[in-house]
């Protein structure tokens, strides 16, 4: 016992990067094994701690713990292979299983702080920055049992990110199953997909027949909207408001439909997918007039920028994501000719290049590489939302006169948060202007 504590103060100095030296570990099987023990009993404790209420044990979860030292040993092998020091096989293996509480610490504990800090920005920031930081211990360890210089430092470095980044793919088991407060009468409930898959094609359908058709000599305009990730609830919201302003400001009552995955809205809205969504716009393209209406799609969701899609989440459900090409061809689709797109999400400037024609007005939260701001559940509705629906469409109906006067707001938010300028895009294609001109284009 006093060897494994010996080894767990030496890992502790090791990931807090104090002074340490490699014969300050205990190095045996007999400790590796221990310290395996030791992790493995954090995987459960932190597992149990996180249940919201009644569970069951996951067995499976000894098998993935089997796997994880296995291929701690594995890169323990590789490595003293390759820098030719057979005694950093268990050296190493030992050293990195010791720091294993302090980097479910760094894990845990990092990630609440900065999820609380509210950056803006994508959590794909985090793992890397995760990625990195481990990496580094890692290296440390290394280090203990061999001097290396920083070219052989670099690439030991990369190796172990390249392995952090395979092992973080992998499937990972839950110590614990979730069952909340009916844990013995849950495992028998209707299951919710199930009810999904009949409900929702009844619930498409009868909301696409209470579309009206377009109405002759009149300039009809269409609405649109598709809130896609549904773990959070400020997309919802956001569609919600959007869709009762477009009703009352620009007369789409009865020519207006949201898609919108959300918990909350099962019961009264389709949800929003990709094969939804091509419904919708066949349905739409078969009421208007081509030469005489409008269509306005608004978007709101996460973003990603490679590959540039995005998200569409319901409930665990494993949805097709949408696409700039996706998107394109759902449109290309249909007869429509006069249209609007609005993308709300990060990275949002991406769609511009697949959605721009001469007929089309393409707007976006921000540029191919910037992150957009206020997807966060204590706001009822995203930064440019709030800016480009919420107050500039109030002041004008120019769909390019309001996007001016959004621009100008959200930069000086931005600029007074100090953040990073998302900067909106806009692409106005020269006959939509020509068209469309007095009415809904400056």
């Amino acid at each position: 016992m006093r060897e494994l504590l010996t080894n767990l103060l030496a890992g502790f100095r090791l990931a807090t990067y104090f002074r340490v030296e490699a014969s300050e570990f205990r190095v045996s099987i007999r400790q590796l094994v221990w310290l395996t023990l030791v992790e493995f009993a954090l995987t459960v404790g932190i597992g149990y701690l996180m249940l919201e209420g009644e569970g069951y044990f996951n067995f499976h979860i000894v098998v993935q713990g089997l796997a994880s030292v296995t291929l701690t040993l594995a890169v323990a092998a590789l490595l003293a292979h390759w820098l030719r020091t057979p005694a950093l096989l268990l050296g190493y293996a030992v050293a990195a299983t010791a720091m294993m509480p302090m980097l479910f610490a760094y894990t845990y504990g990092g990630y609440a702080i900065w999820q609380r800090l509210e950056f803006g920005l994508d959590d794909t920031v985090w793992s890397w920055l995760w990625l990195v930081w481990v990496s580094g211990l890692l290296a440390r360890a290394v280090r203990l049992w061999v001097p290396l210089k920083l070219g052989r430092l670099m690439a030991v470095g990369a190796f172990l990110i390249a392995v952090l980044a395979v092992q973080l793919g992998l499937p990972q088991q839950q110590a614990w199953y979730d069952l909340g407060a009916n844990a013995k009468d849950s495992v028998l409930e209707i299951g919710g997909h199930e009810a999904l898959l009949y409900q929702q094609p009844g619930l498409l359908d009868g909301t696409l027949s209470t579309l009206e058709t377009q109405r002759p000599n009149v300039a009809d305009l269409y609405f649109v909207g598709f809130a896609g990730y549904g773990w959070q609830d400020v997309f919802m919201k956001e569609m919600n408001t959007v869709h009762a302003l477009f009703d009352s400001r620009f007369d789409t009552r009865g020519r207006s439909l949201s898609l919108i995955n959300n918990k909350k809205t099962l019961a009264t809205t389709p949800i929003a997918t990709t094969t939804a969504l091509q419904a919708a716009l066949a349905h739409v393209g078969d009421l208007l007039d081509p030469e005489e209406d409008l269509l306005f799609l608004f978007i709101t969701s996460h973003g990603s920028d490679a590959p540039a899609y995005l998200s569409v989440d319901h409930d665990s459900l494993q949805l097709t994501q949408l696409t700039p090409e996706r998107l394109k061809a759902a449109l290309s689709a249909t007869p429509i000719k006069w249209k609007v797109v609005v993308v709300s999400a990060c990275y949002s400037g991406t769609f511009i290049p697949a959605l721009k024609d001469d007929n089309t007005l393409v707007i976006t939260a921000s540029s191919a590489d910037r992150n957009s701001f206020g997807c966060d559940d204590s706001n009822n509705m995203t930064d440019f939302g709030r800016a480009y629906f919420d107050e500039a469409l109030k002041q004008t109906t120019s769909f390019t006169a309001a996007f001016e006067l959004a621009r100008t707001r959200i930069a000086e938010c931005e600029k007074a948060a100090g953040l990073t300028p998302s900067l909106p895009q806009i692409a106005l294609g020269k006959n939509f202007a020509a068209k469309w001109q007095g009415r809904f284009s400056d």
